[in-house]
């Protein structure tokens, strides 16, 4: 092997591929149904571009902390699909789960999610492949299922591991 190909092997593709692997980007999605909790989270709703999201959870941390309310870990409810829904008009609710009696002030807002059956996906992966396969996996399983995308999906993000929920049947 060329000198100078051995030394970009070993210098620069394997620790490139470490680090993709360290990210997840060679994991898979896994699906099943199951059964969900109820979950009671506060909110701020978000219309337009999904891009916003981050800022918008952001804000919702400082509020809560400024506000004095414990929460865990983060949820988000993608009411649109970004497939059919120009981005303009796409709607989400962005915040963190929280206890059975926290409450929280305006411009917060407090909803609940009764407990239900779910197609459930998981993956530990970097943000930047975790939503990409897991919705992947989503849709195929929609497709191999004969049925159509249920929304809202719902998002948690717990120890760098990302779940979304569809519901099965009605909410």
């Amino acid at each position: 092997m060329n000198k100078h190909l051995r030394y970009f092997v070993i210098y620069c593709a394997i620790p490139i591929v470490v680090v993709l692997w360290w990210w997840g980007m060679f994991s898979s999605a896994e699906v099943n149904e199951q059964d969900a909790p109820a979950y009671r989270y506060a909110y701020l709703e978000v219309e337009g571009p999904y891009s916003k999201l981050g800022s918008k959870q952001a804000e919702v941390q400082a509020l809560l902390k400024l506000q004095k309310v414990n929460y865990t870990y983060p949820i988000t409810l993608m009411m649109s699909d970004p497939r059919v829904t120009q981005y303009k008009q796409r709607v989400a609710r962005i915040g963190f789960l929280l206890s059975s009696n926290a409450n929280v002030a305006e411009p917060l807002k407090l909803d609940t999610i009764p407990a239900r059956h779910v197609i459930s996906v998981s993956i530990k992966a970097h943000p930047l492949f975790a939503y990409g396969k897991t919705y992947g996996a989503l849709v195929k399983y929609c497709e191999q299922h004969g049925m159509g995308l249920q929304l809202p999906t719902v998002e948690i993000v717990e120890h760098s591991k990302l779940t979304v929920q569809m519901p099965l049947g009605k909410e």
